[in-house]
């Protein structure tokens, strides 16, 4: 799978994700926010950048800091 594939199915992860977490209560979505943003911090760690291919795991970690951003602006 190229990395133009992987960057669509996140993508459409992002709007699902979205569209799922603007459905539930505000502290749920303050959690589910919160809990997200612990992620992004684990998958930003250098263990991730080695052995990997730079521009997937670029892309993946832009990809995740928006949705944190969307995640976010829910609540």
């Amino acid at each position: 799978m190229n990395a133009q594939s992987v960057l669509g199915i996140i993508h459409a992860q992002e709007l699902l994700i979205v569209s799922l977490i603007r459905a539930l209560p505000p502290g749920d979505r303050r959690k589910v926010s919160d809990e997200f943003q612990d992620q992004v911090e684990l998958a930003e760690a250098p263990h991730l950048s080695d052995g990997h291919d730079r521009e997937m795991t670029d892309a993946f970690k832009a990809h995740i800091r928006k949705l944190s951003i969307l995640l976010a602006s829910c609540n």
